[in-house]
């Protein structure tokens, strides 16, 4: 019984979807490029980011508040060289600043030597003195000995300062640590947004040290990971890329972050937003990368490296090595035909074939049907399902299973089906006994 459900079943659906075809010897057979079946020439990841080209290393060069700047050297977006003069002080004011910084270091000089001779002459008062004075000298030469000890600190501090001084006299110049470009500069101070410190005066980006900076949302912040490779596309020609490794992922989301809302909820909706996550890509080579450059990010998995001859996946490669291989191809005459290929190397993770001869990536091929003919024209249009222009009498047993409009459907269909698509033995009644199939019961439906 079990085998005549299933062979009852599937000449069910032979029947069925044979008809469609009445009247059309050759109908026309849906054909796609290798290219596009296999997706060559478009993005490799379903789980690309956006990314920007910025400054491998910013280099900030501070300036000292306790003096003037005479002449700024540089501007904005100007490119610098090591040893570049970028900004220089008054040199007349910090001599000034030498010749005070000596001064001061003078007179505390000549406090201590005082402190020194008072703290001698109460000694030597203090011997003669009665007893009951001599706690008093003690007490005075105790605090003259701690002004002693705080001058002599303060002599120290002030040579150091002077010292300072004198090794940034020079001529004031102050130079590039290393070649670059200026990205900003801060003559009024002022302090970062985000950190709350204050600016440097100048900062600069170092010449041809650049990354990447990516931006993970948190539903897949998962996939990517520290010491990951990736490969990084030109959003501008996506067969332009780069390749390089994932060296940091920052731990905090970024500020004012409306990234990822979810449908139907607005931007301060704080339940329903997700985060994003800075991190940042180490490249290979920087050759034709632009400071600013948008592009994608994706996870390197080999697919820009396309092994020689064309990739196939296998369900479209029909034959045997026995009997040899071939493919439903189109041919210049726009018929199908069954085309011999040469089967390279077999690719088990993706189920793919390497055809060495044969078949290009322009060639346009049939996924393998038995209802394929050749010398069937070919159709570039995906063809919608078609339905027979006059109904089809069958018989009442064809109609009860088919209807009148031609749909699935009829009274003896649902009690073969029945309510919940379970198939119902009893149905089998409406055809002969001992037949291992229901072909025969319906041989005049065409």
């Amino acid at each position: 019984m079990k085998k005549r459900l299933i062979v009852g079943a599937m000449s069910l659906a032979l029947l069925f979807g044979g008809l469609t075809g009445c009247g059309n010897k050759l109908p026309a057979v849906y054909v796609q490029p290798v290219s596009q079946i296999m997706g060559y020439g478009t993005m490799g990841a379903d789980n690309a980011c956006a990314g920007v080209v910025v400054a491998q290393n910013e280099v900030k060069v501070e300036k000292d508040e306790n003096r003037k700047v005479a002449e700024l050297k540089v501007e904005v977006g100007q490119s610098v060289s090591a040893g570049d003069v970028l900004f220089v002080y008054d040199t007349d004011e910090i001599r000034l600043t030498i010749d005070k910084a000596k001064l001061e270091i003078e007179q505390i000089k000549n406090s201590v030597k005082d402190f020194g001779e008072q703290i001698a002459q109460l000694e030597k008062e203090k011997k003669n003195a009665p007893e009951s004075e001599k706690l008093s000298y003690t007490v005075r030469i105790q605090s003259l000995e701690t002004d002693k000890k705080e001058a002599e600190y303060n002599i120290t501090v002030k040579e150091r300062e002077l010292e300072s001084l004198q090794a940034n006299a020079g001529d004031g110049a102050i130079t590039a640590p290393i070649d670059g470009k200026i990205k900003a500069i801060n003559e009024n101070g002022g302090y970062d947004e985000m950190t709350g410190q204050p600016l440097p005066y100048i900062t600069m980006i170092q010449d041809g040290a650049y990354r990447v900076k990516g931006k993970v949302n948190e539903l897949n912040l998962s996939e990517f990971y520290v010491g990951q490779a990736v490969l990084i596309r030109s959003r501008a020609d996506e067969t332009q890329t780069w390749t390089g490794m994932i060296t940091q992922i920052d731990t905090a989301p970024e500020e004012n972050n409306n990234d990822g809302m979810y449908y139907g909820f607005g931007a301060s909706d704080e339940m329903t937003s997700t985060s994003s996550y800075p991190f940042y890509v180490e490249l290979d080579t920087v050759d034709g990368l632009l400071l600013g450059q948008h592009v994608f990010i994706e996870a390197n998995n080999g697919q820009t490296e396309q092994p020689e001859g064309v990739s196939l996946y296998a369900d479209y490669v029909l034959g045997s090595e026995e009997e040899g291989y071939y493919v439903w191809a189109a041919n210049a005459d726009d018929e199908i035909e069954k085309r011999a290929v040469t089967v390279g190397a077999f690719d088990e993770m993706l189920y793919c074939y390497v055809i060495t001869e044969g078949l290009t990536a322009d060639d346009r091929i049939a996924f393998p049907d038995e209802s394929i003919q050749e010398g069937a024209p070919v159709t570039d249009t995906m063809p919608e399902p078609s339905t027979p222009d006059e109904p089809i009498d069958g018989g009442d047993d064809y109609n009860n299973f088919v209807g009148e409009e031609g749909e699935l459907g009829g009274d003896a269909y649902s009690d073969f089906v029945g309510d919940e698509g379970e198939i119902n033995g009893d149905a089998f009644e409406v055809f002969p006994e001992g037949t291992d199939d229901i072909s025969g019961g319906m041989t005049n439906a065409g």
